[in-house]
């Protein structure tokens, strides 16, 4: 996604963090756009983190760790399970950055 996507922001991406779970911002694009489109497009997400799941509001987790309120407006969260397969990941990935390559064309 950092490849296809960019700009992009994972976050804490040189912190020690699970290994299942992808936060990540496309700023620009608004969280709600994202979470829509992907899910039109079969891609399961949430908006920011955990604590502010169902939220339009910055994530407080990801505002505490210091980001621009904007770049955590366009936060969305992905979580993998071990029951996924690397060519889950790989489809996922290739709707992903369709869905943002449409958005950032559209905006």
């Amino acid at each position: 996604l950092v490849a296809r996507c960019s700009p992009v922001v994972v976050h804490g991406a040189k912190a020690n963090r699970l290994v299942n779970t992808l936060s990540i911002a496309f700023p620009g694009i608004p969280g709600e756009a994202m979470l829509v489109n992907l899910h039109l497009a079969g891609v399961a997400c949430s908006l920011g983190s955990t604590c502010a799941s169902g939220s339009a509001e910055a994530a407080p987790s990801l505002l505490a760790m210091g980001l621009d309120p904007e770049v955590c407006k366009s936060s969305v969260r992905f979580s993998l399970s071990s029951q996924n397969f690397t060519e889950e990941i790989v489809e996922a990935s290739n709707r992903i950055a369709s869905v943002v390559s449409k958005l950032r064309t559209s905006h």
